[in-house]
């Protein structure tokens, strides 16, 4: 995981009744709701009765009960042990850790954070972290978020490297929700948008609701983004809104095939696409994403089966990340073959050795792409009579995705579930 020098709305919040005897109070913890969890279940577990979940209700602000989504946040006392001016970590999936002043500490539901923690990402990790009004803030994979403020009234919070996709509670005269990025500041009062650092581009985009960027040193007048617009935003020279991509269109027949490839529509003007899926329906709960030039993406067999919601946008040649189009899929045990996991080592030199349980002699075909779909081969080698390739270097930092799969005797890749295949991917950090 990398480290760093020194970033739905759900905050509707759960807790016992006044009456609740100190010693009880005390030692409750804040409950992170999970898929399936209902008022009346929570307060049952936590409570030692059901019947107390209108008390749960009214304390922690939630609406419809019914509409109770998972990663919220519920706590049973006012003796709170998440402390004022802190925030909370809601989800979690992957390696991800805090960072403060005296150590790294790995993340977990519920952990507190602070004015001067730092969030980090690794490869396939998220991390959710809720924070006052009801805000919601998801950190995706790799990306680096330093928490400035942190209370009631202020939340402050500076993207390091990655993105940051933020769903703001309407917030009153006297509140600020801004997250700024190099030298960029970008303040909301009740919106769902991104702010994205990433290959040496810096973006924001709204997907709902306003947001104004501001330069830090107040040099240059703001710029305003509204719905469905964003911007390339540059520190030096203006910046231009620009609308964005409509979501793409999964094809009719693809939830159909019971199987995990889901093809769309190509769109005009776009570039790539991002593929995500979540365990909840406004993504606070994410578990896997993927970014290729499409027009299909095909799921990993490690990715447990079960319904998940997908979301699909584009990217413009400005870089610009459009409009969400999210459904509901199935994801199907994948069953047959004996394929298998191959393992990869960066070496010195920047090359990466990859290696697969293979049987020494026989003859496989090769293959590298920077899409897990593998549309675009970046290497194809038909016979390589070993267990192992050794690739590289990379000028492009990011993730890489290999397979080798036993050849029949014309040299092609035998497609046959008896076949013996392995695949794996690994990363080039970015420089």
């Amino acid at each position: 995981m990398p480290t760093y020098g020194a970033k739905s709305p759900l905050h509707h919040l759960v807790a016992c009744a006044w009456f609740v005897a100190a010693t009880v109070a005390s030692a409750q913890s804040p409950h992170v709701v999970k898929p399936g969890e209902t008022l009346w279940s929570i307060s049952n577990q936590q409570l030692a009765t059901p019947l107390r979940w209108p008390e749960v209700q009214q304390r922690n602000q939630v609406g419809e009960p019914r509409l109770l989504q998972p990663g919220t946040v519920l706590y049973f006392s006012d003796g709170r042990l998440v402390p004022e001016g802190a925030a909370v970590v809601t989800a979690v999936e992957g390696q991800a850790s805090r960072k403060r002043v005296g150590g790294e500490q790995a993340l977990t539901p519920g952990m507190p954070i602070q004015a001067g923690d730092t969030l980090i990402t690794g490869t396939d990790a998220f991390v959710t972290l809720g924070v006052a009004g009801g805000s919601r803030v998801v950190l995706p994979s790799r990306s680096a978020l330093e928490v400035l403020a942190v209370d009631a009234n202020t939340v402050r919070l500076r993207l390091i490297e990655g993105r940051v996709e933020s769903q703001v509670h309407k917030q009153q005269p006297n509140q600020q929700f801004e997250i700024r990025a190099r030298s960029m500041g970008l303040g909301v009062r009740g919106t769902h948008f991104r702010v994205r650092d990433e290959d040496g581009v810096l973006t924001g985009e709204v997907i709902a609701g306003e947001v104004v960027v501001q330069r830090t040193s107040q040099a240059e007048p703001p710029l305003v983004l509204r719905e469905g617009r964003g911007a390339v935003l540059t520190e030096n020279g203006p910046s231009q809104a620009m609308g964005l991509l409509p979501a793409p269109q999964l094809v009719a027949e693809t939830t159909a095939r019971n199987d995990r490839t889901f093809r769309f529509t190509p769109m005009p003007g776009a570039q790539t696409y991002r593929l995500q899926l979540a365990r909840d329906e406004r993504f606070l709960l994410p578990v896997h994403e993927q970014r290729g030039p499409g027009p299909s993406f095909t799921v990993p067999a490690e990715l447990a089966s079960g319904l998940y919601q997908l979301r699909l946008t584009a990217f413009d040649a400005a870089r610009l990340e459009g409009l969400p189009g999210d459904s509901t899929v199935y994801l199907p045990t994948v069953t047959g073959g004996t394929g298998g996991q191959g393992t990869s080592s960066v070496l010195s030199d920047g090359r990466v050795e990859v290696r697969w349980p293979g049987a020494s002699g026989q003859r496989y075909t090769f293959e590298l792409s920077r899409s897990p779909d593998f549309a675009v081969l970046l290497l194809n080698e038909p016979s390589v009579y070993a267990t192992g390739m050794t690739v590289g270097p990379f000028a492009l930092g990011g993730r890489y995705h290999w397979r080798a799969r036993q050849a029949i005797a014309d040299g092609a890749a035998s497609s046959t579930p008896e076949a013996a295949g392995f695949s794996g991917s690994f990363d080039i950090p970015v420089r």
